[in-house]
């Protein structure tokens, strides 16, 4: 039977600006990500097809037998280590269906071709527990996945302090994919290594590679959907009193890849990426009401910490008190992502010590219900920034904020109105933003080919007319 990966909690667009707490949420399936580029990428899946670069949630799964494991963890243990079962790369390891306390995996070294699968196995699992719900130690290339039953979801964590899943002290190569994550005090997801005294995590030594995080569903948190790495990369990490004389810097991340996730009330952020160096991408995500306690600098819809560089797009963010999209990292670019309802600024960059040189590419995106800018732009050390081709609805701000002679962007080729109807759009009201034959956005883009964008939000081609479109969504008609 063919399962539905995802069903998406999302209220009618209501037309007036900020988060409104009071709408009665219906669930409904999300416009459908008919794209070439796109069909199931998960080897793990019965219907894997190859040669695809985006996964369009329609991949199907055999339930996963606990006889079939080759070790299975009973629902009376806690910690599994491999220093001591001596299970070998490639193993499945099998997580007995029910009710259960928090687990902590140690010391699974798997390889790129043959990592630890750790699974559900038999029906769902469902932890509880005052602790962080599963911790993933000291181990590379392992796989955490709920994808052994008929579930969505298939392994549930509720109620954790203060993280769902943690992966630390210098874990990596690591994936996280079908969960649920609810009722945390802090972060749903913390993937972070911190640096300590005698220096084996610390920056130069140690680097998280390849965190991928896709297909969960995080919501009702009392910090942020996802924290992955630290926000510390431009300055040295807060003093450890065991070491109160050295500088300690964050290790870094490289190949960072979130998609395809649900993030839903969140206290903080609701993802949030730092220290990422080289190939990071936040992409197909769907993040609402976030930042609900209100506290400045941890309210953003997707915030960008220092060091990260990479590519956000084609996501979904509705409905936060602060900014849609907050920069602080650098060499970003923001393309096809659809920003409603946000208290603040749909797009706000700042900087904190970027290597010279870099840039902003924030293009071809569409906000709808802004209470603040399009653009406030406040990095005064990147260079070359440019700002195009956006669809702006019905805004209470202007356009971007007063620019001194210190800010270098180039602002061109948007479009702005104040009334959704005047755009000529399909159906926005399900969130159906794809021009109609006679909408005023259709070729009116400013060429971006050598930004190197070539998909839209529904991950369809850019190169559809004689020009490209303005706003996400791309019309594909010839």
């Amino acid at each position: 039977m063919k399962r539905v990966i995802h069903l998406f909690f999302l209220a009618p667009l209501v037309f007036a600006c900020g988060s409104d707490d009071s709408v009665d949420v219906t669930r409904f399936e999300l416009l459908p990500k008919e794209s070439t580029l796109a069909s199931c990428t998960d080897p793990l899946a019965t219907n894997l097809s190859t040669g695809f670069i985006f996964d369009d949630n329609s991949c199907q799964y055999t339930p996963v037998k606990c006889s079939g494991c080759d070790h299975v963890i009973a629902t009376d243990d806690h910690i599994i280590d491999n220093d001591k079962l001596k299970l070998p790369i490639g193993a499945t390891i099998g997580i007995k269906p029910g009710k259960r306390g928090a687990l902590t995996f140690r010391n699974f070294h798997g390889t790129a071709a043959k990592p630890y699968i750790i699974v559900n196995c038999d029906g769902k699992v469902d932890i509880a527990a005052e602790v962080p719900g599963i911790k993933l130690h000291a181990s590379s290339h392992i796989r955490l996945t709920g994808t052994g039953s008929v579930d969505d979801y298939g392994i549930k964590i509720s109620d954790a302090k203060p993280f769902g899943v943690v992966a630390e002290l210098s874990t990596t190569d690591f994936e996280i994919d079908h969960l649920e994550i609810t009722g945390t005090q802090g972060p749903g997801v913390s993937a972070r290594t911190r640096p300590v005294c005698d220096g084996s995590s610390n920056r130069g030594t140690f680097t998280q590679r390849n965190t991928i995080l896709h297909h969960n569903y995080i919501h009702d948190t009392g910090g942020e959907g996802f924290y992955i790495g630290g926000s510390h990369w431009h300055t040295s990490f807060p003093e450890n009193n065991d070491c109160p004389s050295l500088t300690l810097l964050e290790p870094e991340l490289e190949g960072v890849k979130i998609y395809n996730n649900i993030v839903e009330n969140t206290g903080q952020d609701g993802i949030q990426v730092g220290g990422a160096i080289i190939g990071c991408e936040i992409y197909n995500n769907v993040v609402i009401n976030y930042g609900l306690k209100n506290i400045e600098v941890h309210q953003a819809g997707i915030q960008i910490n220092p060091g990260t560089t990479g590519d956000i797009y084609s996501n979904l963010i509705k409905g936060g008190t602060g900014s849609g999209i907050f920069l602080n990292g650098f060499d970003n670019r923001v393309f096809s992502n659809l920003i409603i309802d946000c208290n603040k600024n749909a797009i706000l960059a700042g900087d904190r010590e970027p290597p010279a040189g870099k840039s902003y590419k924030i293009v071809n995106n569409t906000m709808v219900n802004v209470n603040g800018y399009a653009i406030y732009m406040n990095s005064k050390l990147s260079v070359n920034n440019i700002f195009y081709n956006n669809l702006i609805i019905n805004q209470v701000g202007d356009l971007n904020n007063k620019l001194g002679a210190d800010i270098d962007i180039d602002i061109a080729d948007n479009i702005e109105f104040e009334k959704l109807d005047e755009a000529l759009l399909v159906s926005p009201d399900r969130y159906d933003f794809t021009p109609l034959d006679d909408s005023p956005l259709i070729d009116a883009g400013r060429n971006i080919d050598n930004i190197g964008i070539s998909i839209d939000y529904l991950l369809n081609s850019r190169h559809r007319g004689a020009a490209v479109d303005v706003g996400a969504f791309e019309y594909q008609k010839n």
